[in-house]
């Protein structure tokens, strides 16, 4: 039960712990606006390694009443470091279901959509991909499978993990393609 003084701040002032259904609480600590300036690195045998900076967005999404399930926006977008060219944009949304399952769907501005599914644990979300869509003349290799991950470090840190199969590389397994180091906004 929340304190009376907290419930009653609650009325004048949005407040996201009070409104969050109890299976979407398990993702409190991963909510809040994130940002790397320059701690992201890009890896990729086809690429040359690089530098960028990502903003990320976690926060409440209105309830959608039709499906009656309570979603959490997703939004993140990365740059390059070294000239500030705009890399890509992913939106989506976030839940999590009755058996502490997290489901992420994006959409980006680079041609992918994706739906991925893991369990959530304290500080930790290890996210499967289960099903991707592209649209048909991307320029980008056939993206086969994927991982991310998400490991909240302290109240300041986040970081997320990119590991993925293209369908050159590698054959089996995982490659990493991106790591960023996130520090709290708000």
């Amino acid at each position: 039960m929340l304190p009376r003084s907290f419930a009653l701040l609650c009325i004048f002032f949005t407040c996201a712990a009070a409104r969050l259904s109890a299976d979407n609480r398990q993702l409190e600590w991963i909510m809040g606006k994130w940002r790397s300036e320059f701690g992201g690195k890009v890896f990729w045998p086809t690429v040359p390694t690089m530098t960028y900076g990502e903003e990320m967005i976690i926060q409440e999404a209105p309830l959608a009443r039709s499906s009656g399930v309570q979603f959490l926006n997703f939004s993140a977008r990365a740059w390059s470091h070294s000239t500030k060219d705009h890399f890509h944009d992913e939106w989506g949304y976030m839940t999590v279901d009755q058996n502490g399952n997290a489901t992420l769907m994006t959409a980006g501005n680079n041609g992918f959509t994706t739906y991925e599914v893991g369990p959530v644990t304290e500080n930790r979300l290890v996210l499967t991909l289960k099903d991707i869509g592209r649209i048909s003349f991307s320029r980008d290799l056939p993206v086969e499978d994927l991982r991310r991950t998400f490991i909240k470090h302290d109240d300041r840190y986040l970081e997320q993990i990119l590991e993925m199969r293209t369908a050159t590389h590698p054959h089996s397994g995982y490659l990493e393609h991106t790591r960023v180091i996130y520090t709290k906004v708000e």
